[in-house]
Protein backbone atom coordinates (compact mmCIF):
# COMPACT_ATOMS: atom_id res chain seq x y z
CA UNK A 1 0.00 0.00 0.00
CA UNK A 2 1.31 3.47 -0.94
CA UNK A 3 1.97 5.77 1.90
CA UNK A 4 0.25 9.29 1.10
CA UNK A 5 0.70 12.84 2.80
CA UNK A 6 -1.84 15.41 3.06
CA UNK A 7 -0.30 18.85 2.78
CA UNK A 8 -2.85 21.74 3.83
CA UNK A 9 -1.62 24.11 1.32
CA UNK A 10 -2.84 26.91 4.07
CA UNK A 11 -0.10 25.35 6.17
CA UNK A 12 2.95 26.19 3.89
CA UNK A 13 4.56 29.62 2.86
CA UNK A 14 2.19 29.97 0.03
CA UNK A 15 -0.54 30.33 2.51
CA UNK A 16 -1.82 33.59 1.30
CA UNK A 17 -2.81 32.17 -2.21
CA UNK A 18 -4.94 29.27 -0.21
CA UNK A 19 -6.41 31.36 2.32
CA UNK A 20 -10.60 31.14 3.09
CA UNK A 21 -12.91 31.78 5.57
CA UNK A 22 -12.95 29.03 8.29
CA UNK A 23 -9.19 29.52 8.86
CA UNK A 24 -7.38 30.82 11.68
CA UNK A 25 -4.34 32.60 12.02
CA UNK A 26 -1.87 34.63 13.94
CA UNK A 27 -2.37 37.90 13.80
CA UNK A 28 -1.41 41.06 16.41
CA UNK A 29 -4.46 42.63 16.51
CA UNK A 30 -4.88 45.98 17.65
CA UNK A 31 -5.03 46.81 21.50
CA UNK A 32 -7.97 48.65 22.51
CA UNK A 33 -5.89 51.28 24.72
CA UNK A 34 -5.73 54.21 22.75
CA UNK A 35 -1.76 55.54 23.28
CA UNK A 36 -0.04 52.07 23.80
CA UNK A 37 3.18 52.31 22.51
CA UNK A 38 3.80 48.71 22.35
CA UNK A 39 3.34 46.21 19.54
CA UNK A 40 -0.17 44.11 20.28
CA UNK A 41 0.09 40.73 20.70
CA UNK A 42 -0.08 37.55 18.42
CA UNK A 43 -3.38 36.14 19.05
CA UNK A 44 -5.65 33.77 17.14
CA UNK A 45 -7.64 35.40 14.64
CA UNK A 46 -10.61 34.06 12.79
CA UNK A 47 -11.32 34.73 8.99
CA UNK A 48 -14.76 35.67 8.35
CA UNK A 49 -14.25 36.32 4.66
CA UNK A 50 -11.50 37.35 1.71
CA UNK A 51 -12.09 40.17 -0.39
CA UNK A 52 -10.18 41.26 -3.30
CA UNK A 53 -9.91 45.07 -3.72
CA UNK A 54 -8.14 46.34 -6.70
CA UNK A 55 -5.89 43.36 -7.54
CA UNK A 56 -5.23 42.74 -3.52
CA UNK A 57 -6.50 40.10 -1.31
CA UNK A 58 -8.22 41.30 2.45
CA UNK A 59 -8.97 39.25 5.18
CA UNK A 60 -11.93 40.19 7.38
CA UNK A 61 -10.79 38.79 10.90
CA UNK A 62 -12.87 38.42 14.13
CA UNK A 63 -10.94 39.08 17.35
CA UNK A 64 -9.69 36.03 19.66
CA UNK A 65 -9.56 35.46 22.83
CA UNK A 66 -9.49 33.28 25.98
CA UNK A 67 -11.23 35.53 28.30
CA UNK A 68 -14.10 34.50 30.00
CA UNK A 69 -15.19 38.66 30.93
CA UNK A 70 -17.51 40.54 28.81
CA UNK A 71 -15.67 43.40 27.46
CA UNK A 72 -15.67 41.81 24.14
CA UNK A 73 -18.89 40.30 22.91
CA UNK A 74 -21.47 40.29 20.08
CA UNK A 75 -21.58 37.41 16.90
CA UNK A 76 -19.59 35.06 18.98
CA UNK A 77 -18.11 31.82 17.84
CA UNK A 78 -17.05 29.65 21.23
CA UNK A 79 -15.19 26.88 20.42
CA UNK A 80 -15.03 25.23 23.80
CA UNK A 81 -14.31 21.40 23.37
CA UNK A 82 -11.29 19.61 23.32
CA UNK A 83 -11.95 17.94 20.31
CA UNK A 84 -12.83 21.02 18.37
CA UNK A 85 -10.05 23.46 19.74
CA UNK A 86 -7.05 21.15 19.31
CA UNK A 87 -8.06 20.11 15.18
CA UNK A 88 -8.25 24.03 14.97
CA UNK A 89 -4.71 24.35 16.09
CA UNK A 90 -5.91 26.49 19.41
CA UNK A 91 -4.18 25.59 22.80
CA UNK A 92 -7.24 26.25 24.82
CA UNK A 93 -10.89 27.37 24.80
CA UNK A 94 -11.44 30.29 22.45
CA UNK A 95 -14.10 32.55 21.51
CA UNK A 96 -13.66 34.67 18.14
CA UNK A 97 -15.76 37.94 19.00
CA UNK A 98 -17.06 38.88 15.12
CA UNK A 99 -18.29 42.29 16.41
CA UNK A 100 -14.51 43.09 17.04
CA UNK A 101 -13.26 42.77 13.20
CA UNK A 102 -11.06 44.34 10.77
CA UNK A 103 -10.33 44.40 7.14
CA UNK A 104 -6.13 43.62 6.77
CA UNK A 105 -4.77 43.15 3.61
CA UNK A 106 -2.90 39.86 3.13
CA UNK A 107 0.63 41.66 2.94
CA UNK A 108 0.18 43.20 6.40
CA UNK A 109 2.79 42.82 8.54
CA UNK A 110 0.57 42.22 11.40
CA UNK A 111 0.90 38.47 10.71
CA UNK A 112 2.27 35.95 13.09
CA UNK A 113 4.19 33.95 10.59
CA UNK A 114 5.26 30.50 11.76
CA UNK A 115 9.08 29.76 11.09
CA UNK A 116 8.55 25.96 10.79
CA UNK A 117 6.10 25.99 8.28
CA UNK A 118 6.36 29.99 6.61
CA UNK A 119 2.51 30.20 7.31
CA UNK A 120 0.46 32.16 9.76
CA UNK A 121 -2.09 29.91 9.63
CA UNK A 122 -2.96 27.55 12.78
CA UNK A 123 -5.79 25.57 12.05
CA UNK A 124 -8.97 25.24 10.63
CA UNK A 125 -12.71 25.41 11.80
CA UNK A 126 -14.78 22.42 11.69
CA UNK A 127 -17.93 20.69 12.47
CA UNK A 128 -20.45 22.81 14.75
CA UNK A 129 -18.05 25.77 14.99
CA UNK A 130 -18.05 26.29 11.25
CA UNK A 131 -21.43 26.34 11.01
CA UNK A 132 -21.78 28.21 13.95
CA UNK A 133 -19.30 31.00 11.85
CA UNK A 134 -21.81 30.54 8.73
CA UNK A 135 -24.81 31.88 10.90
CA UNK A 136 -22.93 34.70 12.38
CA UNK A 137 -21.16 35.98 8.48
CA UNK A 138 -24.75 35.42 7.60
CA UNK A 139 -26.26 38.07 9.88
CA UNK A 140 -23.19 40.29 9.22
CA UNK A 141 -23.64 40.23 5.30
CA UNK A 142 -27.80 41.14 5.69
CA UNK A 143 -26.94 44.04 8.17
CA UNK A 144 -23.85 45.19 5.36
CA UNK A 145 -26.95 44.27 2.86
CA UNK A 146 -29.43 46.73 4.77
CA UNK A 147 -27.09 49.58 5.61
CA UNK A 148 -25.75 49.58 2.31
CA UNK A 149 -30.16 50.13 0.90
CA UNK A 150 -30.57 52.42 3.16
CA UNK A 151 -27.75 54.51 2.20
CA UNK A 152 -28.83 53.94 -1.61
CA UNK A 153 -32.29 54.59 -0.79
CA UNK A 154 -31.28 58.81 1.00
CA UNK A 155 -29.09 59.16 -2.35
CA UNK A 156 -32.45 59.13 -3.92
CA UNK A 157 -30.91 55.45 -6.04
CA UNK A 158 -32.18 51.46 -6.05
CA UNK A 159 -30.45 49.16 -5.00
CA UNK A 160 -30.44 45.46 -6.66
CA UNK A 161 -31.13 42.94 -4.34
CA UNK A 162 -28.27 40.61 -2.96
CA UNK A 163 -29.70 37.71 -5.19
CA UNK A 164 -29.53 39.20 -8.42
CA UNK A 165 -26.04 40.55 -8.13
CA UNK A 166 -23.11 38.29 -9.47
CA UNK A 167 -20.91 37.71 -6.68
CA UNK A 168 -17.84 39.57 -7.32
CA UNK A 169 -19.38 42.90 -7.29
CA UNK A 170 -19.89 42.67 -3.53
CA UNK A 171 -16.85 42.87 -3.41
CA UNK A 172 -16.36 47.00 -4.06
CA UNK A 173 -19.19 47.63 -2.44
CA UNK A 174 -17.09 50.21 1.19
CA UNK A 175 -19.16 48.52 3.33
CA UNK A 176 -16.20 48.64 5.69
CA UNK A 177 -12.99 50.38 6.37
CA UNK A 178 -9.68 48.52 5.29
CA UNK A 179 -6.82 48.74 7.40
CA UNK A 180 -4.00 49.50 5.01
CA UNK A 181 -0.10 48.69 5.73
Amino acid sequence: MLDTTTTTLTMTPAWRDHLSYGDILSFRFPLAEEGSTRQPKARPCLVLDIETRDDQRYALLAYGTTSRRRSNVGYEIHIRRRDEYLPAGLDEPTRFVGARRLLVPLTHSGFAICRATGSAVLGRLDGASFETMNAVRRRIHAEADIAADYRARRRGGRRRPRAMEHQSTRSTEPVRKAVRQ
